[in-house]
């Protein structure tokens, strides 16, 4: 993967802190839902056995195997990792080469900034759902095992409650008979934008512990493919200017998102059908209870800071807008399946298909005519990111049964008593 050698190159470190996993993870037997090449700290070198003995008790003491894996570097050791939740269980289980691992990442960051040192650990989970996952064998990690670490709890819903809002909101804004003039308090009893909220400041939080602390931020919820991956790519919007072009933005989310592992099939019910109500039968092979819109609600939250950064992005939202619509179109190959390890066993179907990035970028009607090129942060306070979170119209009211834009001018022409 080419972003890699990227990121590492421009932290203009000689001998970088971190280093490219190529065989650890090839053809996906460490962990079969994460991609094929990981990025760990150099410390650890995969072809010494030892290391990699490390390397593979840590993964076996994750969910799914999903060890801590960088994903974005800055300089100065500053870093933002991605894992799953650690099997801890009611006992309080622990492992010692989870516990090396995560010292090997301080310790390589310190090495490269040796004014910080310590890492922040961001469960984006409320904390009653990380202790309600003891009893299934997972949970969080105990601080005091896990030298020179803080943990934060976000308070991110699961798929549940991001499904169960957005059927919410869907009813609203479909509604004949809603209220238009308790029309904003009806859209927030949805909670979609109190979801919006939640996952912009976990994603800002991440941010900035990296580019003001100049730490490492490990970041993980429970499978670490759904809130993880939202997370993980919003911080990166915040940090790094390249992601806020069109080309960029592509690449950050086949990186965070499919490469990663998220399940667009699961996620989305790609080519299945639904439940039969009336007769109580199933057309779908997909359990219901796993669809939800994270990838959608996703959009919604680059769509807050397109808004609130008009000049910053090199596309409009127009173009977030037919993405969110081709995630579920199965036009293109790129969001087909669950992980990177099903698109090469299906006889490499990006070959078979075409991109929907590709597609975007031959579209003018996407590019931001007000973009201006910038190396610079994207921090503003965050109070001011969270007040101005609004209804993404033209995706929520697009087949509204009632008008909801202005067309044409507000005022007739002849308000000032011309004839």
């Amino acid at each position: 993967m080419t972003e890699y050698p990227r990121l590492i190159q421009k932290t203009g470190i000689t001998q970088s802190p971190w280093a490219l996993w190529a065989s650890v993870n090839s053809s996906y037997k460490l962990s079969p839902s994460y991609p094929s090449v990981l990025v760990g700290p150099a410390s650890l070198d995969e072809t010494k056995p030892e290391a990699l003995s490390v390397i593979r008790q840590c993964s076996t003491f994750r969910s799914g195997q999903r060890l801590p894996s960088m994903t974005w570097c800055g300089t100065g050791g500053s870093s933002i990792w991605r894992s799953s939740q650690p099997k801890v269980g009611l006992q309080g289980n622990r492992s010692p080469a989870d516990e090396l691992y995560i010292r090997h990442i301080i310790e390589s960051a310190r090495g490269a900034n040796a004014m910080r040192c310590g890492l922040k650990i961001l469960d984006l989970r409320p904390k009653s759902s990380a202790l309600a996952n003891r009893t299934g064998g997972y949970g969080y990690e105990n601080t005091s095992n896990y030298s020179n670490t803080t943990l934060q709890f976000c308070n991110i819903q699961n798929i549940h409650g991001v499904r169960d809002s957005y059927q919410k909101l869907c009813n609203v804004c479909s509604s004949r008979s809603a209220s238009d003039v308790q029309w904003n308090s009806l859209i927030e009893d949805t909670r979609w934008l109190s979801h919006i909220r939640t996952i912009l400041a976990a994603s800002w939080e991440t941010a900035y512990w990296v580019h003001v602390w100049r730490i490492p931020v490990l970041v993980h919820c429970s499978h670490g493919w759904d809130r993880t991956s939202q997370a993980a790519c919003l911080a990166q919007l915040f940090l790094d200017p390249y992601y806020r072009t069109q080309h960029g933005f592509g690449v950050l989310v086949e990186k965070d998102f499919m490469s990663f592992g998220h399940p667009f099939h699961l996620r989305c019910a790609h080519g299945e059908g639904r439940s039969d109500v009336k007769n109580n039968s199933k057309s779908s092979s997909i359990d219901e209870g796993q669809i939800s819109p994270i990838f959608l609600q996703f959009l919604d939250c680059v769509y807050q800071l397109v808004q609130l950064y008009p000049n910053a992005f090199e596309f409009n939202t127009q173009y977030l807008l037919i993405l969110s619509f081709h995630v579920y179109s199965c036009r293109f190959g790129n969001m087909l399946c669950d992980t990177e390890r099903e698109r090469e066993i299906m006889a490499s179907i990006r070959q078979r298909t075409y991109s929907i990035w590709d597609y975007l970028e031959s579209k003018s009607e996407c590019l931001n005519q007000s973009y201006l090129k910038s190396e610079g942060v994207m921090l503003m306070p965050l109070p001011t990111v969270l007040r101005n979170v609004k209804l993404w119209k033209e995706r929520h009211l697009k087949f509204t049964p009632k008008p909801s834009t202005m067309i044409g001018p507000s005022l007739p022409s002849n308000v000032n008593g011309s004839n």
